[in-house]
């Protein structure tokens, strides 16, 4: 028996790379398009409306784009054509954006947008399964992660520096770092051989075969039969619930009840992506010298513990402690997780799958805050920390009764 080639530490830098681009286009679809929505209503609904068009594309794209990518085959691969078009896209859509003048035409960009970047996103994490041994996929997945860590938080910095004297400039050094980091990691990312070389170690064959043709019923019948993955996405739905109840709430619990100015209100949730970007690794190798959901039930119990917490803060330093906390599980849920969900997928469908994955993520950031927002209207901002508390219990539950090939 011949031992599955290992990836390089090159190679796990290049995935990181486009990743970086991909969190930082992310950064500023949650810090500078708010800001600049703004400017065209001041319905905070309408604005949320424009916002929550990521979460519906990310609900719809994700899977198409996956089938398609699976059963692609081009001299490029199957995966570089769609990174290619659909990160282009989306950087040619965010250059556009502060040219526009009327709302009803930059809502419209904007859901292009989304479905570009979704259209990107999904083949560029299958990237990942394609070029690294299952032995290493957490460790490849905590650097990826760290990369985009990083992206996101230097996305908050730079814009907070050049948004207010140059905001056209803040769209398009977006434009240029998510379209420049990704396009040079899959220019040098082996995609189509580094996949071949890795399905003859792991199958002995020679390529990964195009599926038979096409028929809804069966399709569908046959998602529905991996057991182990859907009940894993409908654990993913509920910890991701659990997070976008409070998240998008979070300053304004900050500054409206407990009365912290809102530049420094702006400080906590940053401090979460700082003690995640700097544990996603080390929790990624974790994952695969110690076993990955062993960390991932640990995890969302730490979670839920610690959105308990938040809850009961009275000031701004118990604030920066309790939502510090939270980065810890998110970074073990980004750095074990999606290798995780990799164990339990189809090997030949890995795109699409990943894309019935992505749904998982993006439909709680459509509910989430719909379910937040209408409990504090009912019951005031301290609720929502039990409730989200109470969706990753339910996660951990759900979780319990995944089994994977190993177990």
């Amino acid at each position: 028996m011949t031992t599955p080639r290992r990836i390089t530490a090159t190679r796990m830098l290049l995935l990181g790379l486009g990743w970086f681009g991909v969190l930082f286009f992310w950064g500023f679809y949650s810090g500078s398009m708010p800001l600049f929505l703004d400017k065209f209503t001041d319905s905070k609904f309408k604005i949320s409306l424009v916002l929550s068009l990521a979460g519906f594309s990310g609900s719809t794209i994700p899977p198409i784009v996956g089938y398609l990518s699976d059963r692609a085959s081009t001299r490029f691969g199957r995966r570089r054509p769609y990174v290619f078009f659909g990160i282009l896209g989306a950087a040619l859509c965010v250059a556009v954006l502060p040219h526009l003048k009327a709302f009803a035409i930059v809502c419209a960009i904007s859901a292009v947008m989304y479905v570009f970047i979704d259209a990107a996103q999904t083949p560029y994490m299958s990237l990942l399964p394609d070029i690294t041994p299952p032995h290493q996929r957490s460790t490849a997945s905590g650097v990826m992660n760290l990369c985009g860590g990083i992206g996101l938080i230097a996305s908050f910095l730079v814009s907070s520096r050049i948004w207010d004297e140059h905001p056209v400039a803040t769209f398009y050094t977006v434009a240029a770092v998510m379209a420049g980091s990704a396009l040079i990691a899959i220019k040098f990312l082996p995609e189509a051989e580094a996949a071949g070389e890795l399905s003859n170690e792991l199958s002995g064959e020679p390529s990964i075969k195009p599926l038979e043709a096409f028929s809804p019923l069966r399709h569908l019948s046959g998602i529905l039969e991996e057991r182990n993955a859907m009940m894993f996405f409908v654990a993913q739905f509920l910890w991701w619930l659990g997070f976008w109840i409070p998240a998008p709430f979070l300053t304004l619990f900050l500054s409206e009840h407990l009365k912290v100015p809102q530049g420094q209100s702006l400080l906590v949730p940053m401090m979460m992506s700082v003690v995640q970007t700097a544990l996603v690794l080390p929790l990624g190798i974790l994952g695969d010298r110690m076993g990955r959901k062993g960390i991932l039930l640990c995890a969302i119990v730490f979670w839920a513990a610690s959105e308990l917490l938040v809850g009961f803060s009275q000031d701004l330093t118990q604030a920066f402690v309790t939502v510090g906390l939270t980065g810890i599980p998110l970074a073990a849920i980004m750095g074990v997780g999606y290798a995780y969900m990799l164990d339990l997928i189809p090997e030949k469908r890995t795109a699409e799958f990943v894309g019935i994955g992505i749904i998982s993520m993006a439909a709680p950031q459509i509910f989430g805050p719909l379910l937040g927002g209408k409990l504090i209207d009912m019951a005031g901002y301290r609720v929502i920390f039990p409730v989200a508390a109470a969706c990753m219990i339910a996660s951990l539950l759900a979780l319990c009764f995944v089994r994977s090939p190993k177990e």
